[in-house]
């Protein structure tokens, strides 16, 4: 009796595991240590590039303003005198705040 048990339970464990799917290996992969740098954004092509000097020139002749688009916290850490802040995942909302019918001279973006 004990060999019929012992050989049904063999038997049974044996259709149960046949019928496991292996487990897939988990998507998601954890690293410690340095990480490499994120590739950098391309620049939109429809951004015009000034230089610095220019830049300062065109604030100081009142043509254009420095936007900040950090959000607030990094923004109240340290900022160019005069700068507007508008955090970037705020800009489109709140466009309007912006003075019209100036360059806009965006940092830290």
């Amino acid at each position: 009796m004990r060999k019929v048990v012992a050989v049904l339970a063999v038997a049974v464990a044996g259709s149960l595991f046949g019928q496991m799917k292996p487990q897939q290996e988990n998507p998601i992969q954890i690293t410690t240590g340095k990480q490499p740098l994120a590739k950098p954004e391309e620049p939109l092509e429809s951004a015009k590039r000034i230089g610095r000097e220019e830049a300062i020139e065109m604030v100081k002749s009142g043509k254009a303003i420095w936007l900040d688009v950090r959000p607030k916290e990094a923004f109240d850490a340290g900022h160019i005198k005069g700068a507007y802040n508008l955090p970037l995942s705020e800009v489109v909302t709140r466009l309007k705040e912006l003075p019209p019918k100036k360059e806009i001279i965006t940092y830290c973006a």
